[in-house]
């Protein structure tokens, strides 16, 4: 059974102003179906699962847990845990090779969005899309004059029910009365596809807080999979007879109604000539369900057969698998975004009336894209170039070896393997490898030091600082496990100590060579000793 469009779909709006049209007020320019898409894939052990709908019929028929505290206890050790060891939130996400990463997982999520909100880009921009509607006027218009919105629908009345699922063909309007719960303001920068397909990316304003709202509201952002997934699927692309679910709003006048007449045009722009005088669009937002057939498929655009061509205001929704239960634990994937129909009236009768969706690859491209271009806006350029040499596999992330050509692990001509690599920079990389088998794991930070220091020290210096290093560790941790204390505190007075053997020894060596100053072989063996100690305060 597919879930409802209530808890994968929101209702997008956009409202303009442009005085020179002889607005005084914001009025409604476009409304359509838009969703939820997660930047980070989610968990392995730890798919998201769909929450109940405020006064659902089925909410009764959620499966809850006899210990939810304990649920929320874990999640809280281990939130805790992890701001130990990581000034920002990581992404979260399987783990996973660095250049498996989508773009944005390379920054905090405290500087980048957690969802995307996906819509059809003729309903974001209607001017750029001129082919689609004849206005005149539309084409002073621009993003400077437009607003965006979201609204959350919810449940009121009789709602979808076993009558309008009969042969397991989901089709139609859901029955009842739906109202909307709230309303969610999105920023006012959509990025649309660079090569003129359908479908544009938008983010939510004060988005931490709206999607606390909207997960309470019973709202479930939906995912995709990442390009590296796509790309070693085995799954077919494009499967003729596969059954898919087609989600979104149907938009129409309230007194047509009943009588289910399409709008005129593409569908979800206002027709109006837009004077003063014009009065707000009432037109409303009805969730809609579709089950559909796949029966064409080309690059951009699969074609699917569908009980009853789709309704004005689906542009943009979701395409998901047919296969779905809503009282279940499942990862919702996306499959397209609904791009409209094939014209009623076409000359191949078999294609006519067909829904057209673009395929979860060309979705997957646009949001890299998109992702790319945020992330290049967000962090440093120097660093981002490293970013773009991981994700082409021109740089090695430390934690990860590759091959020749690209791959991972390393390997002789011949298949043999190999052990470790011998050049210490590479080693440093590597977590856990060392001569001791007790070596703690070391951070990013921790191997570049190590890796400097076997550039511009010989062996010998090398191994003096580590020990010192070492040693050091070992009273911190003594003194933690004994006394306690402030780690700060207790890492300043260790450090101090080792100061002041150091001036000892090194005041040893000054007095040693002022008494033997003719002594060329203890010469030598002091300013050694007082390089290996100047390395060791250096570190």
């Amino acid at each position: 059974m597919s879930p409802s469009p209530l808890q994968t779909c929101l209702a997008l709006s956009v409202h303009f102003l442009h005085p020179k049209l002889g607005m005084k007020d914001y009025e409604i320019l476009s409304r359509a179906t838009a969703f939820l898409l997660h930047v980070d894939p989610p968990d392995d052990d730890d798919s998201p699962t769909l929450c109940p709908l405020p006064h659902s019929p089925s909410s009764a028929h959620q499966t809850k847990s006899a210990f939810p505290h304990l649920l929320t206890n874990k999640s809280r050790r281990e939130a805790l845990l992890q701001q130990q060891d990581y000034a920002h939130p990581p992404a979260s996400g399987p783990k996973r090779h660095a250049h498996e990463l989508n773009w944005l997982e390379f920054c905090p999520p405290t500087f980048r969005p957690r969802v995307h909100v996906v819509a059809s880009s003729h309903v974001l921009a209607p001017w750029r899309w001129p082919q689609y509607y004849g206005q005149e006027w539309l084409g002073e218009v621009r993003e400077e004059h437009v607003r965006y919105s979201l609204e959350v629908f919810g449940w009121e009345g009789r709602g979808w029910g076993e009558e309008n699922n009969d042969d397991d063909d989901v089709v139609g309007k859901m029955r009842g009365v739906f109202r909307p719960m709230a309303k969610f303001a999105l920023n006012p920068y959509p990025i649309h596809h660079p090569n003129g397909l359908d479908v544009a990316v938008i983010h939510l304003k004060g988005e931490e807080e709206a999607l606390e709202h909207m997960k309470k509201m019973g709202i479930q952002p939906l995912n995709l999979l990442t390009m590296h997934d796509l790309e070693n699927s085995t799954d077919p692309v494009f499967e003729p007879g596969e059954r898919v679910s087609f989600h979104g709003f149907e938009v129409y006048e309230p007194n047509k109604a009943d009588d289910e007449i399409p709008l005129v045009g593409k569908g979800e722009t206002n027709q109006s000539s837009h004077t003063a005088n014009t009065n707000e669009d009432e037109r409303i937002f009805h969730p809609y369900v579709s089950s559909g057939t796949m029966t064409f498929g080309s690059p951009d655009r699969f074609l699917a057969k569908t009980p009853n061509p789709l309704p004005e205001g689906l542009c943009g929704g979701p395409v998901l698998p047919l296969e779905h239960d809503n009282r279940t634990k499942q990862t919702l994937y996306v499959r397209g975004v609904v791009e409209g129909i094939v014209p009623t009236n076409h000359e191949n009768s078999q294609l006519a009336g067909s829904a057209s969706f673009l395929p979860s690859y060309r979705l997957r491209e646009f949001v890299d894209f998109a992702e790319r271009i945020m992330l290049e806006q967000i962090i440093e350029p120097e660093l981002f170039q490293h970013v773009v040499n991981i994700k082409e596999k021109k740089e090695q992330a430390k934690g990860t070896v590759y091959g020749e050509e690209g791959s991972e692990g390393m390997s002789s001509d011949k298949g043999d393997d190999l052990g470790p690599p011998e050049d210490p920079a590479i080693l440093a990389g590597i977590e856990g490898t060392s001569d001791s088998d007790e070596t703690p794991h070391i951070d990013k930070s921790y191997q570049e030091i190590i890796s400097s220091l076997h550039k511009h020290h010989p062996p010998e210096e090398v191994d003096a600082i580590l020990a010192t290093v070492e040693r050091e560790r070992k009273e911190v941790l003594e003194i933690l496990e004994k006394e306690g204390g402030d780690m700060d505190d207790v890492i300043a007075a260790v450090r101090k100590r080792t100061y002041e053997e150091r001036d000892r020894i090194l005041e040893e060596i000054r007095r040693s060579v002022k008494e033997k100053r003719d002594s060329e072989v203890i010469e030598g063996k002091s300013c050694q000793r007082i390089r290996l100690l100047n390395g060791i305060v250096l570190q």
